[in-house]
């Protein structure tokens, strides 16, 4: 519960998994939490609003407000992670819980469009001849995505696997300054990364800057990593990975991936996973999902940039909005799937 978290507080030094108090982690809607939501939903729903268009002030109510206040201040300061239980997925249907997850979501942050389509909320699913991970039902490994509050709330669940892991970045680079320091400065140098077709027209497929993995900014280590973009940045720039990056990348996720330093969780229907995106990394295992299409896995994922916005270096960023927003801007001529 919040109590506990408050003890949990790790003061941004990160975390090991084999450390963590799970129960913690996980923060409970009250039916007076529940009954505010009602009450939100009906003046939304009313008002005719599209679920992207809700911003803070439309789901404002004195039984959440100071409560989720508080639940951000452990996502930016404490662990970096909380488990909500309880959302409502029994009570509305998928559609409509859009707009409760990001009514919700907007006491964390101002959502961000999640591709050049314009999608506002990532729908992690099984889908036939998909092009993005999160869109089959492979495993992914530990990554980070493109906004600084990530959110993944579960709608319907798998037939069986689909476990959800983490692990702390800010403990990862503690490590690899500890007993690998030479890779330090390969990692902080970056890499050039491909853009995966989401870039503007007139902007490169490949960064043309280099994305650090680990940087500095305002006194906050931010981390940036996705092997996958990284690989192919540097077979479409002519620019073969040297030896030296090679074992530095292979030494992050080793480091990543030990028994002591992840932990894997699942997360069951109405809890959510809300991650300091920045300084936790997540993967997901494989799953086997459902013939019929209705009961297939389902997750809905919030992009949220923080207000203010977490101090970063430019370079960070794989794409470089004209908005000045994080994720990734819709662009002319093309729209949600």
């Amino acid at each position: 519960m919040l109590e506990g978290m408050t003890a949990m507080a790790r003061h941004r030094e990160g975390w090991l998994g084999a450390e963590l108090d799970r129960e913690a982690l996980y923060w409970d809607f009250t039916p007076a939490h529940l009954a505010a939501i009602d009450e939100l939903m009906a003046r939304v729903e009313k008002a005719g609003l599209p679920f992207h268009e809700i911003r803070r002030q439309h789901f404002s109510h004195p039984a959440l407000d100071d409560d989720l206040a508080a639940l951000l201040a452990h996502i930016k300061s404490g662990p970096g992670i909380v488990i909500m239980r309880g959302f409502p997925v029994d009570r509305y249907d998928p559609e409509r819980m859009q707009a409760v997850y990001w009514g919700v979501g907007a006491h964390f942050g101002k959502g961000c469009s999640q591709s050049a389509d314009g999608d506002y909320l990532g729908y992690v699913t099984n889908v036939e001849k998909a092009s993005r991970g999160y869109t089959t039902s492979r495993e992914l490994h530990l990554h980070t995505d493109s906004a600084e509050i990530v959110g993944l709330l579960c709608v319907r669940d798998a037939k069986e696997g689909g476990l959800s892991v983490y692990a702390s970045s800010l403990k990862v680079h503690e490590i690899i300054v500890r007993e690998h320091p030479e890779y330090l400065p390969v990692l902080e140098r970056g890499f050039r990364c491909d853009r995966r077709g989401e870039e503007a027209a007139e902007d490169e497929p490949v960064t043309p800057y280099r994305v650090p993995v680990f940087s500095t900014e305002g006194g906050l280590l931010s981390c940036r990593y996705v092997r996958g973009v990284i690989d192919k940045g540097a077979e479409a720039a002519g620019e073969k990975l040297t030896d030296l990056e090679k074992a530095a990348l292979a030494c992050f996720e080793e480091v990543a991936r030990r028994d002591d330093v992840r932990f894997e969780v699942m997360l069951r229907l109405g809890e959510a996973s809300v991650i300091n995106n920045y300084e936790i990394l997540h993967a997901r295992t494989g799953f086997v999902d459902w013939e019929e299409p209705e009961k297939k896995r389902l997750l809905y994922r919030l992009w949220l940039e923080g207000e203010p916005p977490r101090p970063m270096r430019r370079e960070v960023h794989l794409y470089q909005n004209r908005s000045g927003r994080m994720g990734v801007d819709p662009q002319p001529g093309r729209g949600p799937r």
